[in-house]
């Protein structure tokens, strides 16, 4: 593994100073915004007693992400993995970090001025392990895309009252946890290349009794991908991860009953409820005539059962891999 590491920036340094907060930025391929994801960190607000330590973790990207990133030398440690996969950069990340706070920042993100303070804020209960922060839905200048995409997470279920309460699953994006969490649980699932490390690290977490909460921070925002190309893609990636995600807890009760489906669903399903789940992407349609009833948008009909289907596609397209995986992992506790 090739890495370059720069020297740490301190923001407000005191010699005071007791309390770390590592922020690790995510980045492949991420010119486009990896310069406004930093200068947000970098401007962001802290508390008295904290400084920050930013750390990138860069997939070897391609596209000029490696000369914005030398602008922000000495503010920033720069490491460079192999971008074999989500989860094993974010262990990386954590790896050469310092803090007992972990936040995480996707390198198509941006913070408001805030978004530490609440998260300090946040992690004065001591009951609390890991924060899900939900950010904006809305940005000055929007593509017709990120506008259908914003709108999809407005009124999708991941952020509804029934699943805020009593939380399980927390978002990678934003998502951040004291180090303790960390290394309780073993860090991040390294297995699937593209996705699922979060939804698996939350609710392993949560199993060894940690509680998640989920604040807001206003003005920080995912970036949703600008052209449908682009959108296509990611949620293809999305898709290959979860399945493997599905096969992992195929048949572990309290993972499904996480998602809090309606009850009639568990009683059908029973201990095959991951069959309802490939079935609700089978159906987009219908859950996509149902989205635009209520939100009178019809624009959103296309645009759901479009990326829907990508989603679905790409669990298709792991589907067969993740199983012959499941079955490996069978026949190794058995012999």
């Amino acid at each position: 593994m090739k890495m370059s590491i720069e020297n740490s920036h301190l923001l407000h340094p005191r010699s005071s100073l007791k309390h770390i907060i590592s922020v690790i930025v995510l980045s492949k391929n991420n010119a486009k915004t990896i310069g406004k994801t930093l200068n947000s960190v970098l401007s962001a607000k802290l508390k008295n007693g904290y400084q920050l330590e930013v750390v990138v973790v860069d997939a070897k990207s391609q596209d000029g992400t490696e000369r914005i990133l030398k602008t922000f030398k000495n503010k920033i440690k720069v490491i460079y993995d192999e971008g074999k996969g989500i989860g094993i950069a974010r262990n990386i990340g954590v790896k050469y970090s310092k803090g007992d706070i972990i936040c995480f920042v996707d390198g198509d993100c941006i913070i408001g001025d805030e978004h530490f303070i609440r998260i300090i804020e946040t992690f004065r209960d001591p009951s609390i392990g890991i924060i899900d922060v939900r950010g904006d839905i809305y940005m000055e200048k929007m593509s017709k895309i990120q506008s259908l995409e914003f709108k999809i997470w407005k009124y999708g279920r991941a952020y509804s009252d029934k699943l805020i309460k009593d939380r399980t699953f927390a978002g990678g994006a934003f998502i951040a946890f004291r180090r303790k969490v960390f290394d309780d649980i073993g860090g991040f699932w390294e297995y699937p290349p593209y996705g699922g490390d979060d939804m698996d690290f939350s609710f392993r977490a949560k199993t060894k009794g940690y509680k998640i909460t989920v604040i807001h921070c206003k003005n920080s925002v995912s970036i949703p991908r600008d052209n449908l190309r682009d959108l296509i893609k990611q949620q293809i990636g999305w898709g290959r991860g979860y399945i493997h995600l599905v096969t992992k807890y195929l048949h572990n009760t309290a993972f499904w009953e996480s998602m809090k489906y309606n009850k009639y669903i568990y009683k059908i399903f029973k201990k095959n409820v991951w069959l309802y789940a490939i079935m609700r992407l089978i159906l987009a349609p219908l859950g996509a005539i149902r989205l635009t009833l209520h939100t009178r948008e019809a624009e959103l009909l296309p645009y759901w059962i479009i990326r829907r289907y990508a989603f679905l596609y790409g669990v298709l397209t792991d589907m067969k891999k993740s199983f012959k995986k499941l079955n490996e992992n069978i026949n190794k506790t058995l012999f």
